[in-house]
């Protein structure tokens, strides 16, 4: 069996909901280790619901299940389920606007490192100097591949929007995720720098073979680059499969496609 064959994350039967209204009804679906899977759906669908539920930023109600390489994640704390490389990029723009894109990028590799604090404490001069050498090794790493060099020493509240984004996915690409949840990494760029996303996105999973689950709008983007799709509306899922079963769906077509509001 391929690493592409291994179910990565187990999604069954979750439901949520607030107050009265229900965001989540019964969702289930599987991503497959190394693929791009996109959520898509109109507003108010439930699809950052759904990631919320993912790296529990929300409480799915009870009964189903989310598990992570065979790991129940329901019940874990944010921080905990971040440990066992799950990152997340936010619909909104999480960089530290005071700081500089090298130093909000160091900020990702906080779950690298190796050493406690006793450790820190007895070996500074050598152990922990290491570990930060190997943590900026990385980071520079980071700032080649995205192609941040001119701004890696500007202040992050100076940048442009799409940069500030860019600098933003590059945080959670250090902390080395094996997951990767993107909510709508594309909102609010041009159309250069959303084809610059969508490589950077593809080469992420093409080289370093990591699993992403994205929420995206732009539906030319997600049939460009994701494997799987699936689609809410109003909390339930509608369709579950590959681009061109889910472009070819008469309800999908009819729901979706045909709309291009933002969430």
């Amino acid at each position: 069996m391929t690493d592409h064959d291994q179910v990565a994350l187990q999604v069954s039967n979750i439901n949520l909901s607030f107050g009265g209204v229900q965001a989540l009804h019964g969702i289930g679906f599987e991503v497959r280790t190394g693929e791009i899977m996109a959520i898509i759906g109109p507003n108010g669908a439930g699809k950052t619901s759904m990631l919320n539920c993912v790296n529990g930023f929300y409480r799915a109600d009870p009964g189903g299940s989310i598990r992570y390489k065979g790991r129940e994640l329901r019940g874990m704390k944010t921080h905990d389920i971040a440990s066992l490389g799950i990152a997340r990029v936010f619909q909104g723009i999480q960089t530290y606007s005071g700081m500089t894109s090298l130093d909000n990028l160091m900020t990702g590799r906080h779950l690298a490192l190796d050493y406690g604090v006793l450790s820190s404490l007895l070996y500074f001069g050598t152990w922990a100097r290491k570990e930060e050498m190997k943590n900026r090794r990385r980071v520079e790493e980071i700032i080649d591949f995205l192609e941040i060099e001119p701004i890696r020493k500007k202040y992050v509240g100076e940048l442009s929007y799409g940069l500030r984004k860019r600098v933003d996915f590059g945080r959670a690409l250090a902390m080395e995720p094996d997951l990767l949840l993107l909510d709508e990494p594309m909102a609010g760029m041009n159309l250069e720098e959303k084809e610059d996303m969508a490589r950077f996105i593809l080469d992420v999973s093409e080289e370093q073979g990591t699993t992403m689950v994205l929420v995206e709008h732009d539906m030319g983007v997600v049939m460009d680059i994701a494997d799987h799709i699936v689609v809410l509306d109003f909390g339930v899922k509608i369709a579950d499969g590959t681009p061109e079963e889910v472009a070819n769906n008469p309800v999908v077509i009819a729901a979706y496609l045909g709309e291009e509001e933002g969430d």
